[in-house]
């Protein structure tokens, strides 16, 4: 057994102290922490203080040693320690976000079991590594060294436990965060334009996990990595659903100051957005645990209700609906709208106000990238036959950005009147989003 996790336990004790002596000089408080650590350590009977906490508060995780030093930094050296404010915020707020999905998935208050997803991080190591991402491109640089660290450390067996989530979290960090997080929220307000980039580097690093599992493990990536109602196919029903919000918004919003055309169009990829959520899911068929009627156990390969894996045979061929209207019919409908409609929009400015006026979100650059991003990396690269789940899952992100922060974004603006004399906005602005 570790000795670590008395030490973390020492540790802890040692900055509650330093805190209830904030008053004391620097080197008062210098005394009494060296002091309560080395007390907390010391054994009387073959135990020693630490055992006592570490069985009242549980092993404490790696994430929470890293706060507890920095608080410590804090109390020694308060003028140079200012700059991790604004970091120790942000880990505050990520704690607490992941603790309201953890914890009540742990104590089976809801269906899914987040905690088991730590013993094979399929699923949490490009999740980490897209924060890690978003961590380096934000600055915060206490995130960005932490999360490889945690790995690092995951990895080499440290602590006790074979749980990635034991070095990410503990009660005692969750319970300090959320009880903080209404504080920080006030003073850290979110940042709408974190969205975008926090999405693209998520749906990069699943990307390019995907392809390292499906190589080294296609097993692995097979039935951990996107399985029937897996994170990945969750995921996409709620990117879906959160396009389905978006669009829906605007149409409540626009519904007075929109001609038909616009009001059209919105409703259509509204209606596209919830379609695609339905069908991910099988329209809550094992959510409610419905019975798949009798058509769908007939003509859908998989036995459950949907339409994009209905197969029916014509003239002695199979015909699949997924191949033929998701898969080619999409890709044809993708390539006409990258490289036909939006370079007119760009180069035409009649063509411009046209798509305008009926409403047509237009891609910004880096959209485009993503979407060839996506079909180059999973056709070319995942090797498994199951790699349509991730095509499905980074191309709805890329789509999600597209219509939530499209370059003609103004045409969702009520206040401005779409016509022939409206100018064209240039492209790859950063805007902020509803």
């Amino acid at each position: 057994m570790s000795s670590l996790p008395l030490v973390f336990a020492a540790l802890l004790l040692a900055c509650v102290t330093l805190a209830l002596c904030g008053r004391l000089p620097r080197r008062g408080r210098a005394i009494v922490f060296g002091a309560t650590l080395a007390v907390a350590l010391l054994p009387f009977n073959g135990l020693t203080i630490s055992h006592f906490l570490r069985i009242l508060c549980g092993d404490l995780s790696l994430v929470t040693v890293a706060l507890l030093l920095v608080h410590a930094y804090y109390q020694f050296r308060p003028g140079r320690a200012a700059g991790l404010t604004y970091d120790v915020r942000v880990l505050v707020i990520l704690i607490a976000a992941a603790s309201l999905l953890l914890y009540p998935s742990a104590l089976g208050l809801v269906s899914f079991d987040l905690y088991s997803e730590g013993y094979y991080p399929v699923v949490m190591t490009p999740f980490l590594m897209g924060l890690l991402a978003l961590a380096v491109l934000q600055g915060w640089t206490l995130v960005a060294v932490l999360i490889p660290s945690v790995l690092l450390c995951y990895h080499l067996d440290i602590l006790d436990s074979d749980n990635l989530w034991d070095y990410l979290t503990d009660p005692v960090l969750a319970l300090y965060c959320l009880a903080r997080v209404p504080r920080e929220l006030r003073s850290l307000r979110p940042d709408p334009n974190l969205i975008q980039p926090a999405l693209l580097a998520q749906g990069l690093a699943f990307l390019v996990f995907a392809v390292l599992l499906s190589r080294v493990n296609p097993d692995g990536f097979r039935y951990a990595f996107v399985p029937e109602d897996g994170f990945v196919e969750w995921s996409t029903a709620i990117i879906l659903g959160v396009g389905a919000v978006v669009m829906g918004a605007r149409l409540i919003r626009l519904r007075r100051c929109r001609g038909w055309q616009f009001l059209g169009v919105t409703g259509f990829v509204t209606l596209l957005c919830i379609f695609g959520m339905g069908e991910e899911i099988s329209w809550g068929q094992r959510i409610f645990d419905i019975e798949t009627p009798e058509y769908f156990l007939t003509y859908n390969k998989q036995a459950e209700t949907g339409l994009h894996n209905l197969v029916f045979e014509l003239n002695g061929r199979e015909i699949s609906v997924n191949k033929l209207i998701f898969g080619t019919g999409l890709a044809i409908g993708l390539l006409f709208y990258l490289a036909i409609m939006t370079p007119a929009y760009r180069r035409r400015r009649g063509v411009a106000r046209f798509l305008d006026a009926v409403g047509v979100p237009m891609p910004q650059n880096i959209h485009i990238i993503g979407y060839l991003t996506v079909v180059a990396i999973v056709e070319l690269l995942v090797d498994s036959s199951k790699r349509g789940e991730i095509t499905e899952f980074a191309g709805s992100m890329v789509f999600l950005l597209n219509i939530w922060f499209p370059s003609n974004r103004h045409i969702y603006d009520s206040s401005v009147t779409l016509s022939g004399a409206d100018p064209v906005p240039p492209t790859d602005v950063p805007q902020r989003p509803d």
